[in-house]
């Protein structure tokens, strides 16, 4: 698990003080980071001539000074006049060293003509950027994504804003260079398609000393998942039975085959037991359409230990008698789905919320957005909760503490506040577009469903869940033929 922050400058400004390192070292840190990727992909590539596109601020500078240590077969353009004094400084040293640099409409000529084996940094908008690109800047960037050029962005793509939006035009990095620490707006559902590989870069101290240089009291924390954060059952004892791993209970609907496929993958996920229940009326579940591993009820089991409803569920049912069981029962639960368009849903996260019991709720974002509208936070679009997604997703947890939101996107969110006031979000970027599937929510659904059978706590199995549904997706080649029943086989180690 990786510490991840919305802005890194106030660190910036706070190792400077801590460990007297000056701007300008900080700087050549910087370059130096860029320099070692530049190198990396000269030696596994064939690529020559090298790029780089520098604005007017600190992010310029970071070019000039790339550009000066390099020095051969390498040509900056000046996309923006030097405006800070470091800039200035910076782009004197490299015309002095001898570095060719493009001024102003030459940019784009010069650019037009270039060689594609190359490689272009991107050094024009740093961090602070917001709004949409300059037209003379988009065109040159429009024309770096269209040649067949290795893109690097530095610290994050020109284009991107804090929150990980951009307007129009934005830098279509292939590797992203973010300099100190790992920053939220690299991990958007709109970043997954600009930053390509991401990796993190000193700027003079160790990433810890950075990371810690610097803390203001916040009422969210943020981290990036990784691999190793997938708690998987460990069955230690072998004088078990069954009953030990719990009983995952799946709510059949309208569409049946969801609410199978969740219940195979509470099994997968090693529940002892897992069956198929009818509560609403109207399904049909035989031997035909069951697999033989599953069970199939009317009713609730009396040793359930956790319930998964929603997926296939189907709109106006009477679902009065599975929400008066999930309020008075100390079962864990996962709400998916159709129930996001059901008003009753906030009575039920409420009770749910005051009594502790393990809850987590998985929409998508258009779920999300009839889910906030139902809970009373007001009407969102679905392309306002993508945006928004981090603000949201908080405004929904604090109103609900203890209940867990995983929020369903290009980059998942799993968010949860306590009674505190106090957010804790968590990024998992690992899925694949291989995931865009119907079918392939009811298999996470019926993970963390499984998982909750076997008592994890509800933060817990949400995490775990995503992992391995985001790693068993990575599993299958080519990424267009998964399907739910590939990736339930995929579930197995080594991920």
């Amino acid at each position: 698990m990786q510490k991840i922050f919305f802005d890194t400058r106030k660190h910036d400004a706070a190792v400077r003080e801590l460990y007297g390192l000056s701007e300008e070292l900080m700087m050549e840190n910087a370059a130096s980071g860029l320099e070692k990727a530049v190198a990396e992909c000269l030696e596994r590539s064939e690529k020559k001539g090298i790029v780089i596109l520098c604005g007017g601020g600190n992010n310029g500078a970071d070019g000039y000074a790339l550009a000066r240590r390099i020095i051969w077969n390498v040509t900056v353009l000046e996309c923006i006049p030097p405006k800070s004094k470091l800039c200035a400084i910076q782009a004197e040293r490299a015309l002095k060293a001898g570095v060719k640099i493009v001024c102003g409409d030459s940019c784009l000529e010069y650019l037009s003509s270039a060689d594609e084996n190359g490689i272009a940094v991107d050094c024009i908008f740093g961090s602070g950027f917001h709004g949409e690109l300059p037209q003379d800047i988009s065109s040159l960037v429009d024309l770096v994504n269209e040649k067949d050029l290795f893109r690097i962005a530095c610290d994050i793509p020109s284009g991107l804003d804090l929150n990980g939006n951009f307007e129009k035009s934005v830098f279509l990095a292939d590797l992203t260079v973010t300099m100190g620490a790992q920053k939220i707006s690299l991990y958007s559902d709109f970043a997954k398609d600009v930053c390509g590989k991401i990796q993190v870069e000193d700027l003079g101290v160790p990433r810890k000393l950075f990371e810690d240089s610097y803390e203001e009291y916040s009422q969210i924390e943020f981290s990036l998942l990784e691999e190793n954060d997938m708690d998987l059952p460990c069955r230690k004892k072998q004088n078990v039975n069954k009953g030990t791993f719990g009983h995952a209970v799946t709510v059949a609907g309208e569409k049946s085959g969801a609410a199978v496929m969740a219940s195979c993958a509470s099994l997968r996920i090693g529940a002892g037991l897992a069956t198929v229940v009818d509560a609403v009326g109207g399904c049909k579940l035989d031997g035909c359409t069951v697999p033989c591993d599953l069970m199939c009820a009317t009713e609730f089991p009396s040793n359930t230990t956790a319930v998964a409803c929603g997926m296939g569920l189907g709109r106006g049912r009477d679902i009065k008698g599975i929400f008066d069981y999930l309020k008075d029962r100390d079962v864990g639960c996962v709400l998916d789905a159709d129930l996001c368009h059901y008003r009753e849903i906030k009575d039920l996260l409420d009770s749910r919320s005051k009594s502790g019991a393990a809850t987590v709720i998985t929409p998508h974002p258009k779920e999300f957005s009839m889910l906030l509208e139902n809970v009373g936070l007001g009407h969102h679009e679905v392309q306002e909760v993508v945006k928004n997604r981090v603000e949201l997703a908080q405004k929904f947890c604090s109103l609900f503490p203890g209940v867990v939101l995983l929020l369903k996107g290009a980059t998942v969110i799993i968010c949860v506040s306590d009674s505190f006031g106090i957010t804790r979000m968590y990024f998992n970027p690992h899925g694949t577009s291989a995931l865009a599937k119907g079918g392939s929510g009811d298999v996470l659904a019926g993970l963390i469903c499984g998982l909750l059978a076997q008592k994890y706590c509800a933060m817990n199995a949400a995490i775990t869940g995503s992992l391995v549904h985001a790693f068993a997706s990575r599993k299958v080649t080519p990424d267009f033929t998964l399907t739910p029943s590939i990736l339930l086989s995929s579930i197995n180690l080594p991920f």
